[in-house]
C-alpha cells in the first residue's frame, strides 16, 4: 500500500456530530488525505489513485463517488463542532464548492478559510490509512474507530452513552443498551479488530443498574502494521524499479526490451548517473552492434575517456587497462556474444 494515502482527521472533526452516510465519510477521508498546509482551497482528487485501496474491487468505485459526491453536497454539506467548555456551536459546510467530472475521473473540491485553518491549525492531529475505514461496511465502526485512533496514544477513553450516541449520531431505537451494544459495540469491535492498524476492548461503566458510561482500551495491532509495513515497502520497491527500468530505456536510444533495461540497471547497480555516462561513451562509436552488451561491458569494466577529450572516433580512444585489444574489439562490435550479455 502506498504509504501517502494517509489522511489527517483533527480531533475536533471526530467529535462533531454530523450525518454523513459510510461512503460519504469516504470522501471526506480522500479530502483529509488530498489537502496541504499551502495557500490554495481548490483542490483535485484523481480517483485512479485510490481504486487499488478498495478491498473488493474498484469496479464501482467511479459510479459510486460520483453519486456520493451528489448526495454529499446537496444533502449532508452542513455539520456543527460543539465546544465542550463554552457551549457555543459553530456550524460549517465542508464544502463552498464540490463538482464530479466523469470523463477524467476526478472531484474537484474548494473549502473553506476557517475550516482549513481549523483542520490544519488544531494540535491533535489523528494519521491512520484510508485503506481501513474506507473498507469498513459499518458506518458505526467507521466513526469509532476515528475516535479510537486519536486516543491511541493514551490508550483509553471514557465516552458517556448518551454523549457516544449523539457522536455516533444513533437513531431513537438504538436508546435500548442491548441493541447499541449489538448494532454498535459489537459489530465495531468486529471490524476494527479484524481489519485495521488498533484493536480495542470496552467495559460498560454503571451507576445503579443504568449503563452511563463506556471505558474503551485501545492497543496497536503491532503484527499487522508491520505487515502493511512491510508491503509498502515492497511496492514502492517494486514501483521505483519500474520507473527505473522506463528511465533506462529513455536514455538508451534504441528498442530495447524491458529485461535488457532491467540488465543494464541491474549491472550498474541503480546509478542512473553511470547509465547515462556510460552510454554517451559507447553511443559515439562506430558500428556497435550490440548496443545492451556493450553497454553493460562499459559499466562492468568503468570505461572512460581520455583526459581533454569529449568526443571518442574508435575504440582505441578509451583510456585502456591491460586488455587483449583483439577480444575487446569482438565485444565491443558484439562478435563475442558469449562474453557479452543481451
Amino acid at each position: 500500500m502506498n504509504k501517502n494515502l494517509e489522511a489527517i482527521r483533527p480531533n475536533g472533526l471526530i467529535e462533531a456530530r454530523h450525518e454523513l452516510t459510510s461512503k460519504e465519510n469516504n470522501i471526506i477521508d480522500l479530502v483529509l488525505n488530498t489537502i496541504k498546509d499551502d495557500n490554495k482551497y481548490k483542490y483535485e482528487i484523481d480517483i485512479e489513485k485510490y481504486k487499488k485501496v478498495y478491498i473488493l474491487g474498484s469496479t464501482n468505485v467511479y459510479r459510486d463517488l460520483k453519486n456520493t459526491t451528489n448526495e454529499l453536497f446537496e444533502k449532508h454539506n452542513k455539520f456543527s463542532i460543539k465546544d465542550k467548555l463554552t457551549g457555543r456551536e459553530r456550524k460549517f459546510v465542508w464544502f463552498s464548492m464540490l463538482e464530479y467530472i466523469p470523463n477524467e475521473g476526478k472531484i474537484i473540491f474548494e473549502v473553506g478559510d476557517t475550516l482549513k485553518t481549523m483542520m490544519l491549525e488544531m494540535k491533535k492531529r489523528i494519521y491512520y490509512k484510508i485503506e481501513y475505514p474506507i473498507n469498513f461496511k459499518s458506518l458505526y465502526s467507521k466513526r469509532i474507530y476515528y475516535m479510537l485512533k486519536s486516543f491511541e496514544d493514551t490508550g483509553w477513553r471514557i465516552d458517556k452513552i448518551e454523549d457516544l450516541k449523539y457522536k455516533l449520531n444513533c437513531p431513537e431505537t438504538y436508546k435500548n443498551f442491548a441493541i447499541f451494544k449489538l448494532k454498535v459495540l459489537d459489530m465495531a469491535q468486529k471490524e476494527i479488530n479484524n481489519a485495521s492498524d488498533i484493536n480495542f476492548a470496552y467495559e460498560p461503566i454503571k451507576t445503579g443498574r443504568k449503563v452511563t458510561s463506556i471505558k474503551f482500551t485501545i492497543a496497536n495491532n503491532k503484527a499487522r502494521n508491520e505487515m502493511a509495513a512491510a508491503s509498502a515497502k515492497i511496492e514502492e520497491d517494486s514501483q521505483q524499479n519500474i520507473d527505473d527500468i522506463k528511465l533506462v530505456k529513455a536514455i538508451i536510444h534504441e528498442n530495447i526490451k524491458d529485461l535488457e533495461a532491467s540488465k543494464i540497471l541491474s549491472s550498474a547497480k541503480g546509478d542512473i548517473e553511470k547509465i547515462k555516462e556510460k552510454y554517451n561513451i559507447v553511443s559515439q562509436l562506430n558500428d556497435v552492434k550490440n548496443v545492451v552488451g556493450t553497454v553493460i561491458t562499459a559499466i562492468k569494466e568503468d570505461w572512460s575517456l581520455p583526459k581533454g577529450k569529449t568526443k571518442v572516433g574508435s575504440f582505441n580512444d578509451y583510456e585502456q587497462r591491460t586488455y587483449d585489444m583483439v577480444d575487446l574489439e569482438k565485444k565491443l562490435l558484439g562478435w563475442d556474444n558469449n562474453n557479452v550479455a543481451r
